[in-house]
C-alpha cells in the first residue's frame, strides 16, 4: 500500500522527531558526565587543601 503525500510526511516528521531526542538525550548525558568530571576534580582540590600549614615561613598574609 503506497503511502500518500500527507503518509511521507508524518513519517519523516516521526523520524524527525525520534532524532531530535535521540540528540537531546545524548547531549545531555554528555554536559552530566563532563559537569560530574569537574565536580570530582574539585572535591579532591579541596581534600587536598586540607591540613595543617606553617604560616611562619612566609610573610605574605591572605586575610
Amino acid at each position: 500500500m503506497p503511502l500518500g503525500n500527507a503518509g511521507r510526511i508524518a513519517v519523516c516528521w516521526g523520524i524527525l522527531t525520534v532524532g531530535g531526542v535521540y540528540a537531546f538525550v545524548l547531549s545531555k548525558r554528555s554536559v552530566d558526565n563532563r559537569r560530574f568530571e569537574t565536580l570530582r576534580v574539585r572535591d579532591r582540590m579541596k581534600k587536598a587543601n586540607q591540613g595543617e600549614y606553617d604560616h611562619t615561613i612566609s610573610s605574605r598574609r591572605f586575610d
